[in-house]
């Protein structure tokens, strides 16, 4: 992914990104550096994007977790991902 415009939907990272929000992704970021700690990263899981954030990294693969725990589907659910799972960093809040 070179540069997308992503709209938020759903609550699991709120209070940050809200429903509605529009965000901008690039996978660039990771062409040259590894994901880290707090980066928020945009990834295919059963055909569709989320959004959520890298907590821990074991082994060169990622756990990623919403930052509203009580409302989010993540790693807790469908353990870890890896880096070329990965589409990109979301960078940048539009609304």
């Amino acid at each position: 992914m070179l540069l997308s415009k992503i709209r938020i939907s759903g609550h699991s990272m709120e209070p940050f990104l809200k429903d509605n929000d529009m965000v901008l992704a690039s996978g660039i970021f990771y062409r040259f550096i590894n994901p880290s700690i707090n980066d928020i990263v945009c990834f295919k899981f059963n055909n569709k994007i989320l959004i959520k954030r890298i907590t821990k990294i074991q082994n060169n693969k990622y756990f990623v977790k919403g930052d509203n725990s009580k409302d989010s589907l993540d790693s807790d659910e469908f353990g870890l991902i890896k880096k070329e799972n990965i589409l990109g960093k979301v960078f940048y809040k539009l609304t």
